[in-house]
């Protein structure tokens, strides 16, 4: 009886296998897919253009001719975010066996950005599959490289915002609750890892309880501070009682939970927490449509043809010219 349900359970799986990789390493399916994503991301890339457009562009651009000092800076900031994003990306791609430390590896990473208005955090699909086109790993590895990425994204900034608010309440302890949860979600990915380290969906246990990892995690930490700076430097000679404290918290968290609502981007969601909360911080109505738009505009709009330019230079770099790479499932 034993032998028997055994074999009902490891037959499925495997013919579960079987498949997947028929399908991975199938060229028409990996071009067909490929073209209906780009087709999708060029579609939601014209939405975002037109909400771009139908906004308060004019009074927009009235309100950075009156700042035009504070430009310089909030692009050198937002350069830095998403170059720390890039250091920590391009070292877990690397302890994936993957080399991204290159021309190809820069171009891939900036080429996410493109998918930033895509819904649903689908826009992480662009980066892996740019590195498989360029048949530097397999696309399962890819993803799971991702997928560690957006963990130790999530725990980053959800440590920064735990010891934001521990700030507010004993800052002394501020520091502690930051490592403290750190250790804790760390501890919950290495759990998960061990539950599926029996299947292929598993992730490498190393990247756990390792000193990289946790100044990768610092990293990624440090890049959603600078993303809370730039809202400050938009904000901080508003009227109102908009403080360091609160961009350094509302920065990172109405980013977070915009695109949680799956919205294309976040767009309109984001915007609209962002605007409660400098409300809350009681900036005058008539100043918060503006400045949250010239702060989305140089954090969130400036990147996406950034990572058009990216998508299209790897085109032209790319060993595969019919964009149907064929790649084990492993």
């Amino acid at each position: 009886m034993l032998s028997s349900r055994v074999t009902f359970v490891v037959v499925p799986l495997q013919k579960q296998r079987n498949l997947r990789s028929a399908i991975l390493n199938n060229p028409r399916i990996f071009g067909y897919s490929r073209r209906f994503a780009f087709l999708t991301l060029a579609a939601v890339s014209l939405y975002a253009l037109y909400q771009l457009v139908t906004g308060d562009v004019s009074e927009v651009s009235a309100f950075w001719a009156k700042h035009a000092d504070v430009i310089p800076f909030l692009i050198l900031i937002s350069i830095l975010d998403v170059l720390l994003e890039g250091l920590a990306w391009a070292w877990v791609y690397r302890r994936f066996g993957v080399p991204v430390f290159d021309r190809v590896g820069a171009l891939a990473f900036l080429s996410g950005r493109a998918g930033l208005p895509m819904p649903a955090q689908l826009g992480r699909l662009i980066r892996p599959d740019a590195m498989v086109k360029q048949n530097r790993t397999p696309m399962m590895n890819a993803l799971k490289a991702e997928a560690v990425i957006f963990g130790l994204d999530a725990i980053a900034v959800i440590s920064l915002l735990g010891g934001l608010v521990m700030y507010q309440i004993f800052p002394a302890a501020a520091p502690v609750t930051v490592f403290s949860i750190i250790a804790a979600l760390v501890f919950l990915g290495n759990s998960v890892t061990q539950m599926l380290t029996k299947s292929s969906l598993h992730l490498p246990l190393q990247f756990w309880w390792t000193w990289p990892t946790l100044l990768v995690i610092l990293i990624m930490m440090t890049g959603w501070i600078a993303h809370g700076l730039a809202l400050y430097l938009v904000v901080y000679d508003l009227p109102g009682d908009m403080t360091l404290w609160d961009s350094l918290f509302f920065g990172p968290g109405t980013a977070v939970l915009g695109v949680a609502t799956g919205l294309p981007g976040g767009i309109g969601a984001t915007e609209g927490l962002l605007g409660a909360s400098l409300k809350l911080r009681d900036v005058p109505v008539e100043h918060l449509a503006v400045a949250v738009a010239a702060f989305r505009l140089i954090t969130f709009w400036m990147w996406i043809p950034i990572g058009w330019a990216a998508l299209g230079a790897l085109r032209r770099i790319s060993p595969d010219k019919t964009g149907a790479a064929t790649e084990n499932a492993e």
